[in-house]
């Protein structure tokens, strides 16, 4: 597949179906994710890699944690409690610029990562500097959802999978030294899900790009 191709067909997968990712597949992924650019090529990021049972009983507390209105306690801060205009008009579906893209109520989908059979978690050494540490793991994965895309395989980046950190931490050994930034959900899309099929859109460059020279 053409980087191009990857880089417009890529998409956020709200419906996975239940079949496990191949291991080696994985590998595959996460080796050619680790080639992606970093301050110094320091290649500062940690990943854990869950699935099975872990992952179920991650998915169990998250709902509980959801159902039970608790108040989320993400490691890194959450997007601002207000957006400006302009980026609230391009949020899909739109939202008012009142509202915290981050804080409003999870559901119980997001909770269970839409029902993909692997979570991907992104943590960082809080040592570092924050910025520029979670600069590096969003380019980290970048590369790796398109990596996946490349392979067949379906990806959402989700803020869900860290709202919880304390979750995170009692199940997934050598993490607690390490801040979560963000998780992926990975696994097949299920294609005949409406949600998967909806309509995508990004505005014109003109709107975001500033050209300087001659």
């Amino acid at each position: 597949m053409q980087v191009s191709h990857a880089i417009r067909e890529r998409r956020s997968t709200r419906a996975f179906l239940p079949e496990p990712v191949d291991a080696e597949m994985i590998g595959q992924i996460l080796d050619l994710a680790k080639w992606s650019p970093s301050w110094a090529n320091t290649q500062d990021w940690n990943v854990f890699v869950v699935t099975g049972e872990p992952l179920a009983r991650i998915k169990r507390a998250m709902m509980s944690a959801v159902v039970s209105a608790l108040e989320p306690t993400p490691e890194i801060p959450f997007p601002p409690k207000e957006w400006p205009e302009y980026l609230a008009a391009r949020m899909n579906p739109r939202r008012p610029a009142s509202e915290a893209q981050g804080r409003r109520p999870a559901s119980a989908g997001s909770a269970a990562f839409y029902g993909a059979p692997c979570l991907i978690l992104l943590a960082i050494d809080p040592a570092l500097s924050i910025p520029y540490a979670c600069v590096d793991a969003g380019l980290f994965a970048q590369t790796l959802c398109l990596a996946a895309e490349d392979r067949g395989l379906a990806t959402c980046v989700t803020s869900m999978a860290v709202r919880f950190p304390a979750i995170l931490h009692a199940e997934i050994p050598g993490s607690d030294d390490r801040l979560f930034v963000l998780g992926i959900a990975l696994g097949l899309s299920d294609h005949l899900a409406v949600v998967n099929r909806g309509e995508r859109n990004r505005v014109g460059t003109a709107e975001f790009v500033t050209f300087v020279g001659d």
